[in-house]
């Protein structure tokens, strides 16, 4: 089996780092936030769509701008801002050992998110990170998912993603995919509920997929 893993808010909480660079990049853009405002319904979504929202601007040149100050802000240090959640090192061992891929499939581009999973003491029990490209591609869940079905030369009935918003829910369903939403992440159980199904922990997944889910 091939199971796919969101990052952020799956197997890493990275709140501190992305909000980090978020505040500074809008900010840097003319935009001030309050000083407790709640960046969580955010996480996760396209760096596009976040500041499309936030810069109240469809403008692709204004916005590739803003992604670009994110980007450079984030690897300058907040990308690293992170601790992974309590149960995944256990529960991605329990996975390997019953012989089955594990791999990142995450809306981060993918040469930042093999950085935060190089830094990370859970390196060895990846098989590969996928992500997104700097220019944009794959940048949604569903086109990344695609993607990966054509780079693994995998059936969906062979695939799982296991991922904490509604983006990874949505784009297994849209390519046939099996999904498990993580309830400890950034999602809530509403944006959640059309998952095969839902746990509350780590280590429920590996009991889960292992028991023939």
């Amino acid at each position: 089996m091939l199971v796919l893993f969101d990052l952020d808010g799956t197997l890493i909480d990275s709140r501190r780092g992305i909000e980090h660079s978020l505040r500074m990049t809008l900010e840097q853009s003319g935009v001030s936030v309050e000083e407790d405002h709640d960046f969580t319904p955010v996480i996760g979504t396209s760096l596009w769509t976040i500041f499309e929202q936030y810069l109240n601007t469809d403008d692709q040149t204004v916005l590739d701008g803003a992604v670009a100050r994110y980007r450079h802000i984030y690897r300058d240090g907040p990308m690293f801002e992170y601790d992974i959640y309590e149960g995944i090192p256990d529960m991605l061992t329990a996975l390997r050992h019953a012989g089955h891929r594990v791999v990142i499939a995450t809306a981060k581009a993918h040469e930042y998110a093999r950085e935060v999973i190089a830094s990370s003491t859970i390196a060895s029990q990846i098989n590969h990170v996928y992500g997104s490209e700097l220019d944009g591609r794959n940048v949604e869940k569903r086109d990344l998912l695609k993607h990966i079905l054509d780079q693994e030369g995998a059936s969906a009935e062979d695939m799982i993603m296991v991922g904490d918003r509604h983006h990874d829910v949505d784009g297994a369903s849209h390519n046939g995919l099996r999904s498990i939403g993580v309830l400890y992440g950034y999602g809530t159980a509403d944006e959640l509920s059309e998952a095969t199904l839902c746990v509350n922990h780590p280590r429920e997944i590996a009991s889960t997929i292992n028991a023939g889910f």
